[in-house]
């Protein structure tokens, strides 16, 4: 048969490769590390979600599916979508499978090939966009996956006859769980482009890159900066990025060391369990700092972030705790001890991290060179205690228990601190001229030696220096619990008997209380127990109540019968 001429003359159509291809950008999740949806949070000043719908678009990717949770009417009204089709999962608290689900169904039969995109990956070039619809339109596999520098990166490609098999998956688990069974049918796509390989889970991982465009650092350059963890486990020598970084395994033995001589507080995590899929194992340890800043590594960084909150909180009550990272902590019951959070990683393991504070000794601060005085010097240390002791004319050589002998009353004011217990036992010397000093500072205890009729005389010059009643209160004479003492040795005995009292039964802080401001900055999830900031998007409200969740799967579980963990508080 012979083609008419207006047949010869029109080039023949060639299908756009991919009009068979529809992206489904997963943007549902509560985004818990980053204590708001990241589809709105803002990076190099535009909504992460609208950058990737962008970059879609300018690869030529013109079927979107987007998929919405958590926030979702915020989503919608903060971020334009166009032409794109938009569903909402109800059930986005299951993980990111449920997603997948609802996004694969929406494609429908007008999809051949499904890209699964993640709103949080704002950088993905458009080309390698388009070069994966290619590969896919034209290659002879069922999964392809972009690699930057030989590692695998997002977004990946799945043919739809794999959808069933996807539709089975439950759990926080991406296509990526499909792979295992089709190893022969996985073709990989390199490419040029490190955005593959980055996506931000925190706030700090935004600010660094902000920080490098705001300096003129070009994107491809930042992003590659980003990606190095990634990808640097497999370079070469020579291509190994920021060679300084890498350094020597710090000697942690030797840095606690150095900071307890300084005085400075810190908390030493070490694992003591996993289960596994978790990249920690038995025996990491990190050193974290009272502000959080850490050295060493327990494991992925899933785990950072509750690490620093669990250590500060140990440092803060002075207590060990196990911190229990799993997957679904309010389904396990409490214990003693054991702070449990949500595993907010993909791999769905458990890790218990064992943290032991470490903060300076508390200081008994002791004023005058009266046999009562010698004696608390001496019983000091027994008890734990740092001994500072101020009596003018004294010679270290005839204390040497006293860290350290402070020369004049004037002089003392260092040594006052919330962790000062003070006792004035100067019998006259410098009562009045150390206690207007004393109370006036945040000491933990303040206490003087002193018969009934002394104390009298000294309070009374203290109101006529100025000295407020309140002040004058916080004064314990005489000081030391009533055990019928009689010697020095035995006064001693007693008002270190009170201080222990004092030091082992004192009130913990308040919580912070409402006020017309603001409300508290943390509240406890009355499913698992656990102490979460008010600032998390998992609320729920109950008879004109607000309560806090630290996992979707707290809060569905409050939601199905909030009577039962209003009762008894945990799961």
């Amino acid at each position: 048969m012979v083609a008419s001429p207006a047949a010869r003359r029109r080039p023949a159509r060639r299908p756009d490769p991919r009009s068979g291809t529809v992206a489904v950008v997963l943007a549902a999740g509560t985004s818990t590390r980053m204590g708001r949806p990241k589809a709105l949070v803002s990076v190099a000043g535009r909504p992460m979600l609208e950058r990737t719908l962008a970059n879609l678009s300018a690869g030529g990717i013109e079927s979107v599916v987007i998929v919405l949770g958590s926030r979702a009417a915020d989503v919608r009204r903060a971020v334009p979508t166009g032409s794109a089709t938009v569903v909402e999962n109800p059930d986005f608290a299951d993980g990111m499978s449920s997603s997948l689900r609802y996004g694969v169904r929406a494609a429908g039969a007008r999809a051949r090939h499904v890209m699964v995109v993640l709103a949080d990956q704002p950088f993905i070039d458009p080309g390698t966009l388009r070069r994966l619809a290619d590969r896919a339109a034209h290659g002879d596999g069922s999964i392809f996956i972009p690699t930057y520098k030989g590692v695998w990166g997002n977004p990946v490609v799945f043919d739809t006859k794999l959808a069933p098999e996807l539709a089975a998956l439950r759990g926080d688990v991406g296509c990526r769980a499909m792979f295992p069974g089709h190893r022969d049918e996985i073709r990989e796509v390199p490419v040029d482009d490190p955005g593959v390989l980055v996506d931000f889970d925190t706030d700090a991982e935004r600010a660094e890159i902000e920080r490098a465009l705001a300096g003129g650092t070009p994107l491809a350059t930042a992003l590659d900066r980003l990606s190095a963890p990634r990808w640097s486990l497999h370079a070469a020598p020579r291509d190994h990025p920021m060679p300084r970084r890498l350094g020597r395994r710090p000697d942690l033995p030797a840095l606690a060391q150095e900071l307890r001589a300084a005085g400075t507080p810190f908390a030493l995590a070490t694992v003591v369990r996993v289960v596994r899929p978790t990249s920690g194992r038995p025996g990491y340890q990190a050193i974290v700092r009272a502000d959080g800043s850490h050295v060493g590594w327990v494991g992925g960084a899933c785990t950072e972030e509750l690490l620093e909150r669990a250590s500060r909180a140990a440092l803060a009550e002075g207590t060990p705790r196990i911190l229990r990272v799993t997957p679904d902590p309010g389904g396990e019951v409490a214990e003693e001890g054991v702070t449990r959070a949500a595993m907010s990683c993909q791999s769905g393991g458990t890790v218990e991290i064992f943290i032991e504070p470490n903060v300076p000794k508390l200081t008994l601060l002791i004023v005058g060179d009266s046999p009562v005085a010698t004696s608390l010097a001496v019983l000091g240390p027994v008890l734990g205690f740092r001994v500072a002791l101020v009596a003018p004319g004294v010679e270290p050589s005839e204390l040497p228990e006293v860290d350290r002998l402070v020369p004049t009353v004037e002089e003392l004011a260092p040594e006052l601190s919330p962790t000062t217990y003070a006792v004035v036992a100067s019998m006259g010397k410098y009562d009045e001229t150390a206690l207007a000093m004393i109370v006036r500072a945040p000491v933990a205890f303040a206490g003087l030696v002193a018969s009934r009729k002394r104390a009298e005389s000294v309070f009374a010059s203290l109101r006529e220096d100025g000295v407020s009643a309140a002040e004058i209160a916080r004064v314990r004479s005489p000081a030391g619990l009533d055990i019928a003492a009689s010697t020095p040795e035995e006064i001693a005995l007693s008002v270190l008997a009170e201080i222990t009292r004092v030091r082992r039964t004192a009130a913990p802080a308040p919580p912070v209380a409402p006020t017309e401001t603001g409300s508290p900055t943390e509240a406890v999830d009355p499913v698992c127990g656990m102490t979460v900031e008010t600032t998390t998007p998992l609320t729920a409200s109950h008879r004109g109540t607000t309560y806090y969740f630290c996992a979707d799967g707290c809060r569905r579980k409050f939601l199905r019968a909030p009577a039962k963990y209003l009762a008894t508080g945990t799961a």
